[in-house]
């Protein structure tokens, strides 16, 4: 399978940059599975997502969470390179193996503008398709 990997440079919170994606896929029946860095950003990332708008619910679960039939989840949050939940898409916010990016159709990498030596790094590997910045709340292509 040949992935399609987009790179997005945010400018404000993390999970507010990355909710449009995950609703966006969720709305065209895609699975989502999000890897974090530590637990610490699974909990961010978690907490965000539930209060991220009055009119939009995401439905997920992260990997620290207990009774969830993990295969079922729509959107799973972990720091596991394990594609539990059997999800189409990835969100990634730390370098991943290139032979786990490869199990998706789409992967999304999100990064902050601290983050720039970092992308570059991982672009090497996984070769973005497209790149997107953050600007006065829209995203354009970089």
């Amino acid at each position: 399978m040949t992935c399609e990997i987009s790179f997005y440079q945010y400018d404000d919170l993390l999970a507010r940059s990355l909710a449009p994606i995950v609703i966006k896929s969720l709305e065209d029946k895609k699975k989502v599975l999000i890897l974090c860095e530590s637990e610490k950003q699974i909990k961010e990332v978690d907490s965000t997502l539930w209060s991220y708008g009055r009119n939009k619910f995401i439905p997920h679960a992260t990997i620290l969470d207990k009774d969830f039939d993990i295969p079922r989840q729509p959107v799973l949050i972990t720091h596991n390179q394990e594609n539990l939940s059997q999800a189409d898409y990835l969100v990634f916010l730390t370098e991943p193996k290139t032979e786990f990016v490869e199990q998706f159709a789409r992967a999304f990498y999100f990064y902050g503008e601290s983050g720039g030596e970092n992308a570059k790094q991982i672009s090497k590997s996984l070769k973005p398709k497209n790149s997107f910045m953050k600007q006065d709340g829209k995203w354009i292509k970089a």
